[in-house]
């Protein structure tokens, strides 16, 4: 068992990287976790000699050191502590190439206004006609690109998106914004309001980089300043709960009201003369065949919302208002 492992090659040919092997770095990791290649090697059920061999032709491969043994302990060098998190990544692919290709599924990554109010139900009727697994993750905006842009998402369903490349986005649906107040307001029984009779309100949500404040700042330019926004909310679940308190008025899409304007617990009212609304994005990455799951379920979802194909690949960027909501 060897003490210390000798210095490797400092440069690294290109072809070097074709040789890398998920076995040996499944095997350095085991190494690292037991502190020692004979542990490893019962953890893993191989020879004491077949566990040095891996490490061995893993340091060939990556022309550095990656094992040290310090007072009877295997520990890392630098160049094994930075491998670390790029072999535990190695095996995290490969394990969801695998799943991914003996059970085919579809991971969505939705903002959270478009995966509460308008998702579930398309999803429910995508999976009846294609009985493909779902993995749905709802959350912010930027953590939604993120994801797509990481690879943990196969599509993702957004109000904004900002020109990538590599990937192809879609306007799939277009939602109007629209003012609520409570049933007690005194705009309540109105048919519709000016656009400059918001400044005399208290506006809840809507506060910069939010997508309802670039909408605002697109249709009003400076006398979006004057609109006094009452920040801190977090997501439109509160928004709607402080306008049903009576703390104020706010603008939301209108999909996230209709149960409430059902009820008869918020009023809604239109702009006069002025029509504010959100482009809603579905994206993917480019290039995918028609067969793929997240081909099929963005066909799903252009079909199911009537609107016409406008795509936008990521190689060739267009001006895109981005909308952004706070949660």
């Amino acid at each position: 068992m060897p003490g210390a492992f000798r210095p490797a090659q400092s440069t690294i040919p290109a072809s070097s990287w074709l040789m890398l092997n998920l076995l040996h770095a499944r095997t350095f990791l085991a190494v690292l976790s037991e502190r020692g290649f004979r542990a490893a090697a019962r953890d893993l059920k191989l020879s004491p000699s077949t566990v040095v061999e891996h490490i061995r032709q893993l340091e060939e491969d990556l022309a550095a050191p990656l094992l040290v043994r310090r007072h009877g302990v295997v520990e890392p060098t630098s160049q094994g502590a930075a491998f670390v998190p790029l072999a535990r990544a190695m095996l995290e692919t490969a394990e969801r190439s695998r799943a991914m290709i003996a059970r085919p599924s579809l991971h969505v990554a939705a903002s959270s206004n478009i995966g509460i109010y308008l998702l579930q139900s398309m999803l429910r009727a995508f999976q009846a006609g294609d009985p493909l697994a779902v993995d749905l993750w709802v959350g912010p905006n930027h953590d939604v690109a993120e994801r797509l842009t990481n690879g943990s998402a196969d599509v993702a369903l957004m109000e904004w998106w900002s020109d990538r490349p590599g990937f192809t986005q879609y306007s799939w649906r277009r939602e109007p914004l629209v003012v609520i107040v409570a049933p007690d307001h005194p705009w309540a029984r109105r048919g519709a309001i000016e656009a400059s009779e918001l400044a005399s309100q208290a506006l809840l949500g809507g506060e910069p980089g939010t997508g309802t404040n670039t909408v605002l700042r697109k249709q009003f330019g400076h006398f979006a300043d004057q609109l006094t926004a009452v920040r801190g909310l977090g997501s439109t679940e509160a928004v709607k709960r402080a306008v049903r308190a009576g703390r104020g008025i706010s603008l939301v899409i209108e999909a996230a009201v209709t149960d409430e304007v059902r009820a008869g617990q918020l009023v809604v009212l239109p702009l006069s003369g002025i029509e504010l609304a959100k482009d809603l994005k579905v994206i993917s990455p480019s290039g995918l065949p028609e067969a793929a799951p997240a081909s099929r379920f963005i066909a799903h979802v252009l079909k199911e919302s009537r609107q016409p194909l406008t795509r936008r690949d990521g190689q060739a960027p267009d001006i895109i208002v981005s909308c952004e909501t706070s949660d």
